[in-house]
């Protein structure tokens, strides 16, 4: 039998994660025989994995948008707008085939146009489990640095679940979170010391913070700075309404997202961003602006799994009286027990319970 090619989900690095003296079991282990069964089986004849280089040149996907993707080639510079080519070959399993940020080689046409005929392998990517599909990965973006996690200061239903959920989808992905409170100026003090208090777990698990404002500029410098940091790729993200394409205008120094007004009575925003595009930044740096997101749910991510991926959970793992354990029930658990000493934030561990029950 010819050797199996590895899937992603047999490359997750395990971080070392053990509760006890046991590893952590992967999803698909990559010495199993039925790698390469099931799902991937399915995958249209037209679309093959493949490891060797295509023929074509190389280039990078700057835009996505409706089946077309705009190409920027690695050596002249120039943009082709491509399709992708029947019989396409990808380094990639189970996921989006083309996403904005991805490698790729193609086959020019004409003087404009051009077909993709290979996609690279990810070094990092955001993806979410795609809506009605259990068995593909959407990929939101690739081979970026940052993924900013945008949550507004005006909005009721702040909830820090979504920054939760952001950061573990970071994780997964290889890519470190950046927690941005836009639309500050809209705070009162009173808000302000709220919303201060309501994040400030994550500067101590290793996640930076930003307060500002896109409308008035305000802690603009400090993002600018941020991302122009040794040339980094940063990633929006975000819900509709949360000032995505206010704060993307203000960085890249023009109008060139249109913006719209958020309902009054639940400050929810509406799509006006339905591509998604890789821009240059003056101040050094790159972003990448994505439409914006309603629900967000983590994909290829077992609920006994999600413990490693909240990281003040893993210096008491072990000491759990059960194991496994999943930290919601059990007596004796020496998770829960931090949360209740204070050790672990409460609000985190809330947004862990809100994670584990979507996963099951």
């Amino acid at each position: 039998m010819p050797a199996q090619r590895r899937t992603r989900q047999s490359n997750r690095p395990h971080r070392d994660w053990v509760k006890g003296e046991r590893k952590r079991q992967r999803n698909v282990d990559a010495d199993d025989e039925r790698v390469g069964t099931g799902h991937e089986a399915m995958r249209p004849r037209e679309i093959a994995i493949a490891s060797q280089t295509a023929e074509g040149v190389g280039g990078e996907v700057i835009q996505v948008r409706s089946g077309q993707y705009h190409v920027q080639l690695r050596d002249s510079g120039t943009t082709l707008v491509c399709r992708t080519k029947r019989g396409i070959t990808t380094d990639n399993s189970n996921t989006t085939l083309v996403a904005i940020g991805d490698h790729v080689r193609v086959r020019p046409t004409n003087d404009t146009e051009g077909m993709i005929l290979h996609v690279a392998e990810r070094a990092t990517w955001l993806g979410r489990k795609g809506a009605g599909q259990r068995s593909t990965e959407q990929v939101i973006a690739a081979n970026a640095d940052l993924l900013l996690c945008i949550v507004a200061a005006d909005r009721p239903d702040f909830r820090r679940t979504i920054i939760d959920r952001f950061i573990v989808a970071a994780l997964l992905g290889k890519l470190h979170p950046v927690i941005v409170v836009n639309k500050i100026d809209t705070a009162n003090p009173e808000i302000r010391e709220i919303l201060a208090d309501e994040v400030a777990v994550y500067p101590t698990l290793g996640y930076p913070v930003l307060h500002l404002s896109a409308e008035s500029g305000e802690g603009m410098e400090l993002l600018q700075e941020l991302i122009a940091k040794n040339r980094s790729t940063a990633v929006l993200a975000g819900q509709s309404g949360v000032g995505k394409s206010t704060l993307m205008n203000r960085l890249i120094g023009g109008e060139l997202r249109r913006t719209a007004e958020v309902r009054h009575n639940d400050r929810r925003g509406v799509h006006t961003t339905v591509d998604s595009v890789l821009h240059l930044l003056p101040t050094g740096g790159r972003l990448i602006d994505t439409p914006g997101i309603r629900e967000f749910g983590i994909w290829d991510l077992q609920p006994e799994e999600l413990d490693g991926y909240f990281t003040e959970f893993l210096e008491h793992l072990r000491n759990c009286r059960y194991l496994p354990c999943t930290h919601t029930h059990e007596p004796n658990c020496a998770v829960r027990n931090a949360v209740e000493s204070g050790m672990i934030d409460p609000g985190r561990y809330a947004s862990y319970l809100s994670i584990f029950d979507s996963l099951r």
